[in-house]
């Protein structure tokens, strides 16, 4: 086979200081390599660079990623999403590959379900420049059914991404934005999403609502389960698409969809994307995208394997799991810049701000910082100044993503009308219609079998023309304001789900089961709610309890009806609130055997005998000892330990 190889970089993301942010992301050496005809499958090598990576196991326990991605043409003819394996990609000791299934919950197949690109990051804690060298991703090219003896032609793109972990987080701050979250009735409360569950929307005490007097949308719920809401862990892109980002998009469109994708009358207001010859290139290549309509966005977040974000995982991305502050901004402060900007080296990758730079408030890009710009700047810009000191000068979220608050009003998928709450969070799986348009199932504006509208977005964060207010991170002012318009101050982000794992923090405890379908399984506490408890009602025979997997939640309920005694070990789980969860209960037999094999993962066990909720007779109980894993029946009067559990 005669190889070519090519590569495109599709962020040339600005040199700043900040050990919290990576930067200057590049791709080089590309390669294709380890030709293997008997199982239709080579290896893509490349070289992999970034400054100022971070991965952390302190607050904010999060990590930096390069979304890596391939597009391949056989000949000269139309680019193609390359589909890569589920395993055998090549990092190195100093990284990991994860790669991201087209359908998060479901096993890789080679054809069904491919990985549509990896994330690669740091393996272990640390800062500073990150590089891989020969990097390698298996291409399963015989399922792209591209033939042993043509030219083949790559790009592989690099997309600098932060990890969002699982958790709880809140929405709306109590403070006066416009239409903003609140937990009813007290509007100065701030609601609190523990996880992917139904949120019920109304006036009901404690449900989520919020005013409507500007486009906050129909206060009407519920948020269904499926919805995606924040609380999973997620990749957010690091910076809105930039204009060199767009461009690379557009160049491996047929011209059928880059004239869809693309506008000429698109002049001004720091838009440098022009084309020649059918050949797209960009004056400002690292200055934020604007003119982006939510069509545009959504077509290049199928294009690179992403999807939108939503306006509840965009308040975690702003607010991380600090405690609301009222009227704050992205960096945790209710305080911005409020002078002019202005510029130096205007349009490079080291345009910066020359004067009016705030050392002690947060800086975002608004009516009144921008001066005479007339328009987005470049991406990172505020970290790249020497007189940063940290997320809030920078104006950098709780993450660690940047101008979530200004440059460009972002399009969200909005909970404030049916069609953006009917959303699901599917992945694009980089091949758009032949038309250029996204035709993702579920996703907003999808008119047959393509997104062509915008019904179910809307928009979060402000620009570079509003003013300081609809910059808050909760200010809703346009949340479910629908525009099919390119205009000079729309910008997109994109993001994409993360699986959960076992052993990860979710839902009040840590993850020690996961079901067949990686989306559902069991929590733990992460200590004991006592070690000298008794079964309880001993003599008395509680009917009814089971000892396998998905019977411990029924047991507890059967003992706590059937057994009123007090400080029961049933009783202990079915009354404890922890971390904001009150579902807790005493696990089965089974249930408890998978906790003994995850101890380790999930800590803070004593040695000793824990309690199941699996009855045996009217006087004994099942048991399960901790460290060695034996099992008994015992006497119900006995006391031992107590550790409870929860579904998600």
């Amino acid at each position: 086979m005669r190889t070519l190889q090519r590569f495109i970089l599709t962020l040339l993301a600005p040199l700043f200081c900040s050990m919290l942010l990576a930067n200057n992301i590049q791709v080089n050496r590309v390669n294709l390599t380890e030709v293997n005809t008997s199982q239709n499958y080579m290896m893509v090598e490349f070289d992999l660079t970034w400054e100022n990576s971070w991965q952390t196991s302190s607050l904010p326990k999060n990590w930096d990623a390069a979304w890596v991605f391939v597009k391949f043409r056989v000949g000269t003819g139309e680019w193609q999403h390359a589909w890569l394996n589920g395993d055998g990609h090549i990092a190195g000791t100093s990284a990991t590959i994860e790669p991201g299934l087209l359908y998060f919950g479901s096993g890789f197949n080679a054809t069904t379900n491919p990985a549509m690109g990896v994330f690669i990051y740091r393996s272990a804690n640390g800062t500073g420049n990150f590089s891989v060298t020969g990097a390698k991703l298996r291409w399963n090219y015989g399922n792209n059914n591209v033939a042993d003896d043509v030219d083949v032609e790559v790009k592989v793109f690099a997309i600098e991404m932060v990890y969002i972990p699982h958790g709880a987080f809140y929405i709306g701050s109590g403070g006066s934005e416009d239409d903003a979250f609140y937990r009813y009735p007290a509007t100065n409360s701030a609601f609190n999403v523990l996880g992917e569950d139904d949120i019920n929307v109304g006036t009901s005490s404690d449900y989520l609502y919020y005013s409507s007097d500007y486009s906050g949308g129909d206060q009407t719920g519920p948020i269904p389960a499926v919805f995606p809401k924040g609380a999973r862990g997620f990749y957010c892109m690091k910076y809105e698409i930039s204009q060199q980002e767009y461009v690379d998009f557009l160049n491996t469109l047929t011209s059928t969809q880059a004239a869809n994708r693309y506008s000429g009358s698109n002049t001004g207001y720091r838009y440098g994307i022009t084309a020649t010859g059918g050949v797209f290139s960009t004056t400002n290549p690292y200055v934020a995208c604007n003119f982006l309509s939510w069509m545009d966005g959504v077509a290049y977040s199928d294009w690179a394997g992403l999807r939108p974000i939503t306006e509840l995982e965009y308040e975690n991305a702003c607010r991380g799991t600090s405690a609301a502050v009222a009227n704050e901004y992205a960096w945790g402060a209710a305080s911005v810049a409020g002078s002019p900007y202005s510029l130096n080296n205007n349009g490079q990758n080291t345009e910066a701000v020359a004067g009016n730079y705030s050392i002690t408030d947060g800086n975002a890009s608004y009516n009144t910082t921008d001066g005479s710009t007339d328009g987005p700047l470049r991406v990172g810009i505020f970290a790249a100044n020497t007189g940063s000191t940290g997320m809030v000068t920078a104006g950098a979220s709780f993450w660690g993503i940047m101008e979530l608050n200004g440059n460009l009003s972002e399009h969200v998928v909005t909970v404030g009308n049916a069609s953006g709450r009917t959303y699901t969070g599917m992945h694009g799986n980089g091949i758009l219609s032949a038309n250029g348009y996204a035709n993702v199932t579920a996703w907003p504006g999808l008119d047959g079998d393509e997104v062509t509208g915008a019904d179910g977005s809307g928009f979060r964060g402000g620009d570079w023309n509003s003013n300081s207010s609809k910059l808050r991170v909760s200010d809703r002012n346009s949340a479910a304001f629908t525009s099919t318009e390119r205009a000079n101050n729309f910008g997109f982000r994109a993001v994409r789900s993360r699986k959960f794992s076992v052993g990860e923090e979710y839902g009040g405890g840590i993850i020690f089961y996961l079901d067949g379908t990686g989306e559902h399984g069991l929590v733990a506490a992460t200590s004991n709610q006592s070690t000298s408890a008794d079964w309880g009602c001993d003599g008395t025979y509680i009917s009814g309890t089971g000892t396998a997997l998905g019977t411990g939640k029924a047991n507890t309920t059967v003992i706590v009806n059937g057994c009123n005694t007090a400080g029961i070990a049933a009783r202990i789980c079915d009354d404890l609130v922890l971390n904001g969860y009150d579902d807790w209960f005493l696990p089965s037999k089974d249930e408890l055997n998978l906790l003994y094999q995850k101890r380790s993962i999930v800590g803070g066990f004593t040695d000793g005998w824990y309690w199941s909720s699996s009855e045996t007779s009217s006087l004994k109980a099942w048991l399960v000892h901790f460290p060695s894993g034996n099992t008994k029946e015992d006497s119900k009067f006995l006391q031992y330990g107590v550790r409870a559990v929860r579904t998600f």
